[in-house]
């Protein structure tokens, strides 16, 4: 009879055994497949999780007469790890055909001036950001012309979202922006009423790097955010950025949102490889043991099949299939299982407040299943061979000899 034969018929004639290695194995692929699925799961919102916090390193110059030059934001895009930069430009300029909100009856060239502010991304950096001022109506800049514009100035004015809006500096250039968006602070009332214009809320305009150039005697950007890809490598990026401007400027990183979730995360990561490293221990010695129990109550008919002339070979094929078949039926049913589980173990070890925002999606996947059956697979031929090769080993006539004693 065919080894394969015989696997079957013993699984069917020892459904008590075949049963407690069923949910033997079923416990411990659960528990591996949720460890598993955890594991890739959090690895991939620690990916989701670097590009959300927006880590970033602050070059802000230590000298107006000496600004960072398109020369040098050229060296910083040649940098490795660089996810996106955010220039700051600033300037001032002066109105063409509207009025300003002033209180003063100065007559410097200071009350006669809008202050400009310029943003690659008015989102990610400065007072938008940092929800000193909110958007009121409109959108933030999507081209270079486009500007945004307090709402007391807009009313002032008589503008709409469309309107257009000339500025000029000393030099006599002129630029020309259409309005996107209003804003207000909240804080404009606060101001004291001899408050220079150009130094005023309500007359800070808000727009894009290239416009700023334009009104600029001295072209320049005052500061420059430098987004990193990876957080991890944030000091690296700041060692870099160091070494193109040395003293000319003063660096800051950010990353604080980033530390505060990281940590939890990765104390986290830990704990489920610690569970999963004791689960295949704890899974590989029951197991082993359990098979050799099994294979000293099969002494007597393993030295019979050798003492027939059958191959060790197939003798240890047929007890790896027997245990093989049980196992893919485990790897079944814990697919079932594990996915509730996991999201059991994912609420017991993650909580909203140690990771805000953060969406850690817990799903089993083929890579997943692909893993479990690798490490079933190893755990069963380990144990199968601990416990069959000294059963193997030994002469079957002293087995013989033993049992009939």
């Amino acid at each position: 009879m065919n080894f394969y034969k015989r696997s079957i018929r013993y699984l069917f004639r020892k459904r008590s055994k075949t049963a407690i290695l069923f949910f033997v194995l079923l416990i411990a692929e659960t528990m591996i497949l949720c460890t598993v699925t955890i594991l890739r799961a959090s690895e991939e919102a620690k990916m989701g999780l670097q590009e959300k916090t927006k880590a970033k390193v602050v070059a802000e110059i230590t000298d107006e007469n000496h600004p960072i030059t398109a020369d040098d934001i050229e060296e910083l895009k040649k940098l490795e790890n660089i996810k996106d930069i955010n220039r700051m430009a600033k300037t001032q300029g002066y109105p063409d055909g509207f009025r300003l909100y002033t209180g003063s009856d100065d007559t410097s060239k200071e009350n006669n001036q809008v202050q400009f502010v310029a943003y690659d991304d008015l989102e990610s950096d400065g007072p938008f950001s940092d929800g000193q001022l909110r958007m009121m109506e409109g959108e933030y800049p999507s081209a270079q012309n486009q500007v945004v514009i307090n709402q007391k100035l807009a009313d002032m004015n008589q503008w709409k979202l469309g309107a257009e809006l000339s500025l000029h500096n000393e030099m006599g250039t002129e630029v020309k922006a259409v309005i996107a968006g209003f804003y207000s602070s909240g804080m404009e009332s606060k101001q004291t009423g001899n408050t220079l214009a150009v130094y005023r809320i309500e007359n800070t305009i808000y727009g894009a790097p290239e416009l700023a150039l334009q009104l600029q005697a001295q072209k320049g950007y005052e500061s420059v955010s430098i987004y990193a890809k990876n957080p991890e490598q944030l000091s690296v990026v700041e060692q870099k950025v160091s070494q193109i401007f040395g003293e000319r400027v003063e660096l800051a990183k950010s990353d604080a949102l980033y530390q505060q979730i990281e940590q939890p995360l990765e104390q986290v990561v830990r704990v489920v490889k610690l569970m999963q490293f004791l689960t295949m221990g704890t899974a590989a010695i029951v197991i082993t043991l359990l098979l050799c129990m099994w294979m000293r109550a099969r002494k007597k008919e393993t030295a019979i099949y050798i003492s027939l002339g059958e191959h060790k070979v197939n003798i240890f094929l047929q007890m790896l299939l027997e245990s093989f078949m049980v196992f893919l039926l485990a790897t079944a049913a814990s697919v079932l299982t594990g996915s509730y589980i996991a999201k059991a173990l994912k609420k017991m070890l993650f909580s909203e407040n140690q990771i805000p925002s953060l969406a850690l999606k817990i799903g089993i996947q083929g890579t997943d299943i692909g893993w479990l059956v690798s490490a079933g697979l190893g755990i069963l031929l380990l144990a199968v061979g601990i416990s069959l090769v000294p059963v193997l080993l030994t002469n079957p006539k002293d087995t013989l000899s033993e049992m009939e004693g």
